[in-house]
Protein backbone atom coordinates (compact mmCIF):
# COMPACT_ATOMS: atom_id res chain seq x y z
CA UNK A 1 0.00 0.00 0.00
CA UNK A 2 1.45 3.34 -0.91
CA UNK A 3 3.28 5.38 1.98
CA UNK A 4 1.20 8.59 0.92
CA UNK A 5 -1.88 9.27 -1.07
CA UNK A 6 -1.32 10.92 -4.81
CA UNK A 7 -3.70 13.63 -5.86
CA UNK A 8 -3.89 15.89 -8.63
CA UNK A 9 -1.42 18.68 -8.55
CA UNK A 10 -0.85 22.06 -10.19
CA UNK A 11 3.11 21.82 -9.87
CA UNK A 12 3.49 18.01 -11.42
CA UNK A 13 1.92 15.52 -13.66
CA UNK A 14 0.37 12.76 -11.73
CA UNK A 15 -2.01 10.07 -13.08
CA UNK A 16 -2.96 5.88 -12.56
CA UNK A 17 -1.33 3.10 -14.95
CA UNK A 18 -3.65 0.59 -16.10
CA UNK A 19 -2.58 -1.84 -13.00
CA UNK A 20 -3.69 0.79 -10.83
CA UNK A 21 -0.34 2.01 -9.81
CA UNK A 22 0.24 5.57 -9.32
CA UNK A 23 2.95 7.86 -10.98
CA UNK A 24 4.18 11.36 -10.42
CA UNK A 25 5.62 12.06 -13.64
CA UNK A 26 6.28 11.11 -17.58
CA UNK A 27 9.38 8.94 -16.30
CA UNK A 28 7.44 6.98 -13.60
CA UNK A 29 5.07 6.42 -15.88
CA UNK A 30 7.73 4.93 -18.92
CA UNK A 31 9.32 3.21 -16.09
CA UNK A 32 5.56 1.39 -14.98
CA UNK A 33 5.76 0.34 -18.72
CA UNK A 34 9.24 -1.67 -18.47
CA UNK A 35 7.77 -3.27 -15.17
CA UNK A 36 4.28 -4.09 -17.09
CA UNK A 37 6.06 -5.93 -19.79
CA UNK A 38 9.05 -7.41 -17.86
CA UNK A 39 7.54 -11.23 -17.57
CA UNK A 40 10.42 -11.65 -14.63
CA UNK A 41 8.31 -9.17 -12.20
CA UNK A 42 6.26 -10.67 -10.00
CA UNK A 43 4.82 -7.66 -8.58
CA UNK A 44 5.67 -4.23 -7.61
CA UNK A 45 3.97 -1.11 -5.52
CA UNK A 46 4.68 2.79 -6.30
CA UNK A 47 5.94 5.08 -2.93
CA UNK A 48 6.01 2.12 -0.76
CA UNK A 49 7.53 3.54 2.17
CA UNK A 50 8.94 6.28 3.72
CA UNK A 51 12.70 6.55 4.97
CA UNK A 52 13.94 8.81 7.18
CA UNK A 53 17.48 10.65 6.65
CA UNK A 54 19.67 13.62 7.71
CA UNK A 55 20.75 16.51 5.54
CA UNK A 56 24.24 18.37 5.50
CA UNK A 57 22.86 20.35 7.83
CA UNK A 58 21.46 17.83 10.24
CA UNK A 59 17.66 18.46 9.53
CA UNK A 60 15.54 15.09 9.53
CA UNK A 61 14.01 14.73 5.99
CA UNK A 62 11.61 12.03 4.07
CA UNK A 63 12.56 10.19 1.49
CA UNK A 64 9.82 8.10 -0.63
CA UNK A 65 11.50 5.98 -3.02
CA UNK A 66 9.33 5.25 -6.47
CA UNK A 67 8.87 1.58 -6.59
CA UNK A 68 9.11 -1.51 -4.67
CA UNK A 69 9.71 -4.39 -7.04
CA UNK A 70 9.56 -7.93 -6.67
CA UNK A 71 11.03 -10.37 -9.18
CA UNK A 72 10.41 -13.92 -9.83
CA UNK A 73 13.07 -16.04 -8.55
CA UNK A 74 15.38 -17.86 -10.99
CA UNK A 75 15.38 -20.50 -9.68
CA UNK A 76 12.57 -23.08 -8.07
CA UNK A 77 12.62 -22.58 -4.03
CA UNK A 78 14.62 -19.67 -4.35
CA UNK A 79 13.95 -16.81 -2.54
CA UNK A 80 12.47 -13.63 -4.53
CA UNK A 81 14.36 -10.83 -5.52
CA UNK A 82 13.06 -7.37 -4.04
CA UNK A 83 14.23 -3.99 -5.24
CA UNK A 84 14.02 -0.97 -4.09
CA UNK A 85 13.57 2.29 -7.10
CA UNK A 86 14.48 5.28 -7.45
CA UNK A 87 13.54 7.21 -10.92
CA UNK A 88 15.36 10.20 -11.78
CA UNK A 89 15.90 12.15 -15.12
CA UNK A 90 19.13 12.58 -16.47
CA UNK A 91 19.40 16.15 -15.49
CA UNK A 92 16.90 18.56 -13.54
CA UNK A 93 14.85 20.01 -16.67
CA UNK A 94 11.73 19.83 -14.85
CA UNK A 95 9.87 18.56 -18.10
CA UNK A 96 6.71 17.66 -15.38
CA UNK A 97 6.79 20.82 -13.75
CA UNK A 98 5.27 24.62 -14.67
CA UNK A 99 8.01 27.67 -14.17
CA UNK A 100 5.43 28.92 -11.14
CA UNK A 101 5.57 27.41 -7.73
CA UNK A 102 8.79 24.89 -8.03
CA UNK A 103 9.10 22.87 -5.01
CA UNK A 104 12.53 22.76 -3.53
CA UNK A 105 15.31 21.47 -5.23
CA UNK A 106 17.79 18.80 -3.75
CA UNK A 107 21.36 18.86 -4.47
CA UNK A 108 23.81 16.31 -5.25
CA UNK A 109 24.78 15.81 -2.08
CA UNK A 110 21.06 16.03 -0.60
CA UNK A 111 20.49 12.78 -3.38
CA UNK A 112 24.06 10.90 -2.32
CA UNK A 113 23.10 11.14 1.62
CA UNK A 114 18.93 10.24 0.73
CA UNK A 115 20.10 7.49 -1.33
CA UNK A 116 22.73 6.22 0.98
CA UNK A 117 19.75 6.34 3.93
CA UNK A 118 17.81 3.92 1.11
CA UNK A 119 20.66 1.50 0.56
CA UNK A 120 21.14 1.01 4.52
CA UNK A 121 17.02 0.38 4.72
CA UNK A 122 17.03 -1.79 1.83
CA UNK A 123 20.02 -4.03 3.57
CA UNK A 124 18.46 -4.45 6.92
CA UNK A 125 15.67 -5.87 4.71
CA UNK A 126 17.79 -7.65 2.31
CA UNK A 127 17.00 -5.86 -0.67
CA UNK A 128 18.97 -4.07 -3.57
CA UNK A 129 18.11 -0.51 -3.97
CA UNK A 130 18.83 1.12 -7.64
CA UNK A 131 18.81 4.55 -8.98
CA UNK A 132 17.45 4.47 -12.44
CA UNK A 133 18.24 6.94 -14.86
CA UNK A 134 16.03 8.59 -17.89
CA UNK A 135 18.79 7.35 -20.43
CA UNK A 136 18.40 3.43 -18.46
CA UNK A 137 14.53 3.75 -19.54
CA UNK A 138 13.49 5.80 -22.50
CA UNK A 139 15.52 3.75 -24.91
CA UNK A 140 14.28 1.50 -27.96
CA UNK A 141 13.17 -1.18 -25.38
CA UNK A 142 10.59 1.24 -23.76
CA UNK A 143 8.93 1.92 -27.19
CA UNK A 144 9.09 -1.87 -28.26
CA UNK A 145 7.45 -2.60 -24.98
CA UNK A 146 5.16 0.03 -25.19
CA UNK A 147 4.02 -1.24 -28.67
CA UNK A 148 4.17 -4.59 -28.07
CA UNK A 149 2.16 -4.11 -24.39
CA UNK A 150 -1.65 -2.92 -26.83
CA UNK A 151 -1.24 -6.91 -28.13
CA UNK A 152 -0.63 -8.37 -24.89
CA UNK A 153 -3.16 -6.75 -22.48
CA UNK A 154 -6.06 -6.98 -25.15
CA UNK A 155 -8.18 -9.82 -26.26
CA UNK A 156 -7.59 -10.83 -29.96
CA UNK A 157 -8.68 -13.88 -32.25
CA UNK A 158 -4.72 -14.73 -32.33
CA UNK A 159 -5.60 -16.04 -36.17
CA UNK A 160 -2.98 -18.39 -37.41
CA UNK A 161 -0.91 -18.65 -34.15
CA UNK A 162 0.00 -22.56 -34.77
CA UNK A 163 0.82 -22.01 -38.22
CA UNK A 164 3.40 -19.29 -37.52
CA UNK A 165 5.10 -20.80 -34.47
CA UNK A 166 5.31 -23.69 -36.77
CA UNK A 167 6.61 -21.66 -39.37
CA UNK A 168 9.31 -20.32 -37.35
CA UNK A 169 9.96 -23.35 -35.87
CA UNK A 170 10.61 -24.99 -39.81
CA UNK A 171 12.42 -22.05 -41.27
CA UNK A 172 14.54 -20.80 -38.40
CA UNK A 173 15.02 -17.20 -37.66
CA UNK A 174 13.94 -14.69 -40.00
CA UNK A 175 12.49 -11.30 -40.74
CA UNK A 176 9.50 -10.68 -39.85
CA UNK A 177 7.92 -9.72 -43.15
CA UNK A 178 9.42 -13.30 -43.72
CA UNK A 179 8.09 -14.90 -40.72
CA UNK A 180 4.32 -13.99 -41.84
CA UNK A 181 4.80 -14.34 -46.12
CA UNK A 182 4.11 -17.59 -46.22
CA UNK A 183 0.35 -16.97 -44.59
CA UNK A 184 -0.19 -13.68 -46.68
CA UNK A 185 1.00 -12.76 -50.05
CA UNK A 186 -0.38 -9.23 -49.84
CA UNK A 187 -0.16 -6.24 -47.49
CA UNK A 188 -3.98 -6.84 -46.24
CA UNK A 189 -3.71 -10.13 -45.54
CA UNK A 190 -0.42 -9.54 -43.86
CA UNK A 191 -2.16 -7.28 -41.87
CA UNK A 192 -4.71 -10.03 -40.27
CA UNK A 193 -1.13 -11.93 -39.43
CA UNK A 194 1.06 -9.18 -37.97
CA UNK A 195 -1.04 -8.96 -34.82
CA UNK A 196 -1.04 -12.48 -33.63
CA UNK A 197 3.09 -11.85 -34.44
CA UNK A 198 3.11 -9.50 -31.97
CA UNK A 199 1.40 -11.22 -29.54
CA UNK A 200 3.62 -14.14 -29.48
CA UNK A 201 6.51 -12.02 -29.29
CA UNK A 202 4.91 -10.36 -26.30
CA UNK A 203 4.30 -13.61 -24.58
CA UNK A 204 8.20 -14.57 -24.77
CA UNK A 205 7.54 -17.21 -27.88
CA UNK A 206 9.54 -15.43 -30.33
CA UNK A 207 12.60 -13.59 -29.61
CA UNK A 208 13.60 -9.82 -31.02
CA UNK A 209 16.38 -7.76 -30.27
CA UNK A 210 14.44 -5.34 -27.94
CA UNK A 211 17.20 -2.93 -28.57
CA UNK A 212 16.13 -1.98 -31.53
CA UNK A 213 13.16 -0.57 -32.66
CA UNK A 214 10.89 -3.51 -34.09
CA UNK A 215 9.82 -3.43 -37.98
CA UNK A 216 9.39 -5.84 -40.75
CA UNK A 217 12.99 -6.26 -41.59
CA UNK A 218 13.14 -7.76 -37.33
CA UNK A 219 14.80 -10.57 -37.04
CA UNK A 220 12.22 -12.98 -35.02
CA UNK A 221 13.37 -16.39 -33.39
CA UNK A 222 11.14 -19.38 -32.26
CA UNK A 223 12.29 -19.96 -28.64
CA UNK A 224 12.43 -23.26 -27.21
CA UNK A 225 9.94 -24.00 -24.08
Amino acid sequence: MPTRKITASPVKLTGIAPDGQQFESHLEEDFFVLLRFNRNVKHWESHPITIDWLDESGRVRKYTPDVLVEYKPDEVGAEPVWVLCEVKPDFDSDEDLPRKKLPRRETDADNKLKWEAAERYAARRKWQFKVYRESDIRTPYLRNARFLLRFLERRSSMRGRQELLDILKTQGACTLARWVSPLASTPEQRANFLPTCYRLIAEGYVKIDMSKILTLDSFCEYVNE
